[in-house]
C-alpha cells in the first residue's frame, strides 16, 4: 500500500517544523500493477507560487536535489531529465515525457522503459488555510516495479522528504527576496509525443 510522510509547517512563511510521522494510508490504493510512494507536506506559499517553482525547469538546479528537468512544461511534450550515478562527475541525461500540466493543481512527468520499469513523479496541489497542501508521489509500473520498490522503498521515501524540504527552502528564499521570481511555464497542451511508452 502507499506510504506517506506528513510534514507540517509553522504559520510563518517558510518555517518548516518537519516530519511528524509516517502514515499508512489503507484507504488509498495504487493503480493495478503500480507501486506508489508518497509524501504529503503543508507549504506556506500559494498553489500558484508552488506550481510556478515546480514548472520552472531552468531553476531546478537551484533546489531540486536528485533530478533536474529541461524543456517546457507542456502536457504531452518532450523533455529531458538529468541525474547523477554514484561518483560520476557528469550527470546522466535521458528523455522524459510531460504527462500532466494543470495550473496550479498538478504537474507530472514520466521516464523509463515501457513494460519493464517506468516511473512517474507527480505533484498534486490543494489550497490550504496555511498555503498549499502538496502530495508528492512516485509511481512505478512495469515488470520490475514491485521488486524495485521493495528494495528501495526507504531510500525513495527519504528522497521524497528531502526533495520537499528543498522545495520549501526555495519557496522561503523567494519569500525573503520577493524580487527574485520564478518563471512560470505556460499551461499549453501539445500533441502526444510519448516515444517510449507504446
Amino acid at each position: 500500500m502507499p506510504t506517506r510522510t506528513r510534514a507540517m509547517t509553522d504559520v510563518d512563511p517558510g518555517r518548516a517544523i518537519g516530519p511528524v510521522g509516517a502514515l499508512h494510508d489503507s484507504g488509498r490504493s495504487s493503480s493495478a500493477g503500480r507501486a506508489a510512494i508518497e509524501n504529503v507536506v503543508i507549504l506556506t506559499a500559494s498553489p500558484l507560487r508552488v506550481w510556478s517553482v515546480l514548472t520552472d525547469f531552468a531553476a531546478h538546479p537551484q533546489w531540486k536535489p536528485f533530478t533536474q528537468l529541461a524543456g517546457e512544461a507542456v502536457e504531452g511534450g518532450e523533455a529531458t531529465y538529468s541525474f547523477r550515478i554514484g561518483g560520476l562527475g557528469k550527470p546522466v541525461t535521458t528523455a522524459a515525457d510531460i504527462t500532466r500540466v494543470e495550473k496550479p493543481v498538478a504537474f507530472a512527468w514520466t521516464a523509463g522503459v515501457a513494460k519493464l520499469l517506468q516511473f512517474e513523479e507527480i505533484y498534486e496541489l490543494e489550497r490550504d488555510l496555511i498555503g498549499t497542501r502538496l502530495r508528492h508521489s512516485l509511481r512505478f509500473h512495469g515488470f520490475l516495479s514491485g521488486m524495485w520498490t521493495a528494495l528501495l522503498r526507504r531510500k525513495l521515501q527519504a528522497g521524497l522528504v528531502q526533495s520537499d524540504r528543498c522545495l520549501d527552502r526555495q519557496l522561503r528564499r523567494l519569500a525573503t527576496y520577493p524580487g527574485v521570481k520564478p518563471r512560470p511555464a505556460a499551461p499549453r497542451h501539445g500533441g502526444q509525443k510519448n516515444r517510449r511508452h507504446r
